[in-house]
């Protein structure tokens, strides 16, 4: 008896049933490689955008994104970790770089520890940092402001020329209209804003730069 299978062998496509189905995948290929393009084009646009956005130029940024260079500081309050009420008004006579930070925020993790290595730079050129949190840490949970500075500010959290707080609704909404998770202001000691720019451990060196042009 032969033992060889009886089931019917699959029939092999004619050619041009082959040829259709190459032209398919080609065309499938061609899709899929646009579609590539049109999703590295998106995220070029949205860097770009990005660097506009925080341009080191020390040109303001839009009206609508951030306060204006050469325009008064605004007053507002600021709560400081050892319980006192500050206001923006009262820092001036002093260059001052106020810095609105949330504490769930790697760049501005990144960037107090940057600070931590150059305040007292800064200090040298006249310029006392004022870190706050956004108001409510802009609704997300992150550490407390306390713990989020005294760990990542390190031996330099003690530095007289450095304080920290928490910055009132009224204050974040002012000086932060756009919610940026990482924005500062560099004002001189009559109270001008003059710089404003994001995330110190990418933007130190024109940072420096700004303050020395302060002497």
């Amino acid at each position: 008896m032969s033992t060889a299978s009886t089931r019917p062998q699959p029939r092999r496509p004619s050619g041009a049933a082959r040829r259709r189905a190459e032209a398919e995948r080609r065309k499938r290929k061609r899709m899929l490689s646009i579609g590539g393009v049109v999703a590295a084009l998106g995220i070029v646009t949205v860097v770009v955008a990005l660097h506009v956005t925080s341009s080191s130029s020390g040109s303001a940024r839009s009206s609508a994104a951030s306060l204006e260079v050469g325009t008064r500081a605004p007053n507002g309050a600021i709560t400081t970790l050892s319980g006192r009420t500050e206001t923006v008004a009262a820092l001036r006579g002093r260059a001052t770089l106020i810095w609105f930070v949330t504490t769930w925020c790697s760049s501005c993790q990144a960037g107090t520890q940057a600070m931590a290595e150059n305040v007292a730079a800064l200090s040298a050129d006249g310029v006392r940092v004022v870190e706050v949190e956004n108001y409510a840490d802009l609704g997300q949970s992150g550490p407390p402001m306390a713990a989020f500075a005294r760990d990542l500010a390190g031996s330099a959290f003690s530095n007289p020329d450095w304080t920290f707080g928490e910055a009132s609704s009224n204050l974040t909404h002012t000086y932060n209209p756009r919610a940026y998770l990482d924005i500062y202001y560099l004002i001189n000691a009559k109270g001008r804003i003059i710089y404003v720019n994001s995330s110190p451990a990418s933007t130190m060196s024109q940072l420096l730069a700004a303050a020395k042009a302060l002497r």
